[in-house]
Parts: C-alpha cells; sequence; structure tokens
C-alpha cells in the first residue's frame, strides 16, 4: 500500500535580489530548482548541527576524566529521591 504525502507548508522568505540571484545560479549548477536547493541545503545543515550536538569527541585526557566520573559512585540528592518517591498517575 502507497501513502501519498502532500506538501501543505509553506516557508515564506524575503530575500535580497543579489542573494536570491546567487541561489538561483547555484541552484542551476546542481540541475535543480531554487526550492529543491534551498531545502536540500537547510537540511544538510540541520542535520549536521544536530549531529555535531549529538556526538562528541574527546582527547585521550579528557576521555579517561570522563570515565573517572562516570565510574564514580552515584550521589544521593535529597529533592531528587523525595520527588521519585511520590506517586504519579503511571503509578496505579
Amino acid at each position: 500500500m502507497t501513502t501519498l504525502s502532500h506538501k501543505n507548508d509553506r516557508i515564506e522568505l524575503r530575500i535580497e535580489a543579489a542573494k536570491k540571484k546567487l541561489l538561483v545560479y547555484a541552484a542551476s549548477l546542481r540541475n535543480m530548482n531554487v526550492t529543491s536547493f534551498m531545502l536540500d541545503s537547510a537540511f544538510k545543515e540541520a542535520e549536521r548541527i544536530i549531529t555535531e550536538r549529538a556526538n562528541f569527541a574527546l582527547s585521550p585526557k579528557q576521555w579517561k576524566e570522563f570515565c573517572e566520573i562516570l565510574d564514580r559512585p552515584a550521589r544521593e540528592i535529597p529533592r531528587l529521591k523525595k520527588l521519585f518517591s511520590k506517586k504519579t498517575l503511571f503509578d496505579e
């Protein structure tokens, strides 16, 4: 079974003529229309930003410190203990 997807939402923006000309030219170099070019570029940048936040690199020294912190015994935080000891809607 095939599900059709309809494009109902719009994004409108104002742009300087010189910048629009640049986008039109860049899109033409990729054999794309400006909308497809802008969406493709925006999604790639969005994925890059999200990945940048989700993944991080540490030097060997930082990695060692990070692991030492993770290996420390958990400390009790009274306010959190009190919060999680209360009944919730899901406890029924």
